[in-house]
């Protein structure tokens, strides 16, 4: 325990792994529910959140890289 809270030790690394494990969980839920597909604009929105979660990812990446840079 102790060193999973030395690596999420500041936000950055928290909302990285934040992100990551939506990520995963949308992907999963999207694979074993149907309820996106009886409920089309619900799916919709399930569906689409999985790009702006890895662009959110992405941003989070540069900002951790530009601030250990400095």
């Amino acid at each position: 325990m102790r060193y999973l809270q030395e690596i999420f030790d500041d936000r950055l690394t928290r909302a990285a792994g934040i992100v990551f494990v939506l990520i995963v969980s949308l992907v999963v839920f999207n694979i074993y529910s149907d309820f996106p597909q009886e409920f089309p604009l619900f799916g919709v929105f399930v569906f689409s959140l999985v790009p702006f979660l890895f662009i959110a990812g992405g941003v989070i990446f540069v900002f951790t890289i530009l601030r250990e840079i400095r």
